[in-house]
């Protein structure tokens, strides 16, 4: 039988890929080609800044309406008292528009919660937005599209694993290759020269960062891990040994030059990111929480420690300012992303009391985040970002709140278009709608006890609010900002084509 060559070629695709669509590998090979293009130079510096929740953060209790139509039905989904979560006192007004560009669109006023004044000072002067609703999409979805169950729809929704997967990566299909922060990098990778790592995560891999080319590097997140060997000492014989066992291009074994070739490598990059450190921190080189001298940016990064946001944030601003400043082995530097993350923000029980912990700590990370960039003038090359599993669904259970869909977030950054909502109009077929950025706090507008998507497995009404913004359209306004092209952001994210509005003007 005569060989179908289309079929072969598809299949030999398909195997490359690793078993994924041929959509989805013909999509990598394009971003490939692109990449070896190596089109992009840039003569100023940028960085994106991921900022992950893990767990699905609540974002309905973190932005709250505090007057308007959202409000009363706030406080009939979310009552307060025993066992509710309900927040009816406390509130930081957000003072963007009351109605137009930048307003929330439904005739209300938001707040943030009672523990957030730092993000709601850096809002109200102008260098912090919020994002409404936003959420993994394919396309477009009604309720009635839901309900009917003929859309295309994102795998698994409301699992913790597979909306992690899919908010980092946004696929073309349901099996997520590279992160859309690697697809980034692997695009402008030859704007930079030298060996800094574009992609930098000071406290743990994921999604985000997988490139095809780019490779992600993980540090600690007070500095770069190195190898103590017990042997360096060069009056031990063994060092002559080791050093000829790593000496570059040496060994007749390929697999033996490959481990030297990525041992040396390792201890250079750590070495070349140490010493930017050591340049940020004049007192000792090493930071300690108890010593303000320690980093140049420790005042504005007091609860820095042991390693959650504080501290790879603090890590992330000294990076930035080596890169700034040609700080020996960074010249050359022009864009960077870093993907920074904490946890615990699955809250299915006592939320407010887990709130009292969690989005302090966000707030104040933020906002030490811009204040210290700005102290050295480089806020405006920064653009720092909120990522969460999914939102939460408005009724409340048990104290807390289970996996919803959609939800809030924020960006942070001197380039910011700050003081403003934003995001799709809710009711995509209906244009009198959209200018409304907040989502009703009844999906879209009907009853709470609607089955599905506001469901349980009994059916009964559940809050899960249908995201209007997809994060195509989130990251895609991220990587315009970035410097990259239209045609190359199509490639990064192929399911962009399918909303109407592509950026979302933010930044």
């Amino acid at each position: 039988m005569r060989p179908d060559r289309r079929k072969f070629i598809r299949q030999t695709l398909c195997a490359a890929f690793g078993g994924a669509s041929v959509y989805s590998a013909l999509g990598q090979l394009q971003l490939v080609q692109a990449a070896t293009r190596g089109t992009y130079t840039f003569g100023d510096y940028k960085a994106l800044v991921c900022v992950f929740l893990y767990g699905g953060n609540d974002a309905f209790n973190m932005i709250v309406p505090m007057s308007g139509p959202a409000r009363t039905a706030y406080d009939i989904t979310r009552p307060t008292g025993a066992g509710q979560i309900g927040i009816s006192s406390g509130l930081h007004g957000l003072s963007a528009p009351t109605s137009g560009t930048g307003s929330p669109g439904d005739s209300s006023a938001y707040g943030l919660h009672p523990n957030m004044p730092e993000l709601a000072t850096l809002f109200n002067a102008g260098h912090a937005a919020v994002v409404a609703n936003v959420g993994t999409l394919v396309r477009p979805t009604t309720q009635s599209e839901y309900l009917a169950g003929n859309t295309a729809l994102p795998p698994q929704l409301f699992s913790h694993s597979d909306q992690t997967a899919y908010w980092q990566s946004s696929p073309p299909t349901n099996q997520p290759i590279t992160g859309w922060g690697g697809r980034i990098a692997d695009l402008i990778m030859s704007a930079n020269s030298g060996n800094v790592p574009i992609l930098t995560a000071p406290g743990g891999m994921d999604a985000f960062m997988r490139g095809l080319d780019v490779n992600g590097y993980v540090m600690n997140p007070n500095d770069a891990a190195t190898l103590n060997f017990p042997y360096s000492d060069p009056q031990n014989p063994v060092s002559a040994v080791v050093g000829t066992l790593n000496a570059a291009g040496s060994q007749a074994n390929a697999l033996e030059r490959s481990y030297a070739a990525t041992l040396n490598h390792s201890i250079a990059t750590a070495d070349l990111i140490n010493g930017g450190l050591a340049a940020a921190r004049p007192a000792s080189g090493s930071y300690d929480a108890g010593d303000p001298l320690a980093s140049r940016y420790a005042s504005y990064f007091p609860a820095a420690s042991g390693g959650d946001l504080d501290a790879q944030l603090r890590t992330v601003a000294e990076l930035i300012w080596a890169a700034n400043n040609n700080i020996a082995g960074y010249g050359g530097t022009k864009r960077q992303v870093f993907f920074v993350s904490t946890g615990g923000y699955d809250t299915h029980s006592d939320e407010l009391a887990g709130h009292v912990d969690l989005l302090p700590m966000l707030s104040k990370a933020l906002k030490g985040f811009y204040d210290a960039l700005a102290s050295d003038g480089l806020a405006g090359k920064v653009t720092a970002f909120t990522a969460s599993d999914f939102g939460r669904t408005m009724t409340p259970n048990n104290g807390g709140t289970d996996h919803g869909w959609g939800g809030h977030h924020f960006v942070v950054g001197g380039a910011v278009q700050g003081k403003k909502f934003y995001g799709n109009g809710c009711g995509f077929t209906a244009a009198t709608n959209y200018g409304v950025v907040m989502p009703s706090l009844v999906n879209p507008t009907t009853d709470w006890s609607t089955p599905s998507p506001n469901k349980n497995d009994s059916g009964d009404g559940y809050g899960r609010i249908i995201p209007t913004t997809a994060v195509d359209q989130y990251a895609a306004t991220l990587a315009k900002w970035f410097g990259l092209s239209d045609s190359d952001i199509s490639l990064i994210f192929p399911n962009l084509g399918n909303f109407s509005t592509k950026y979302l003007g933010f930044v």
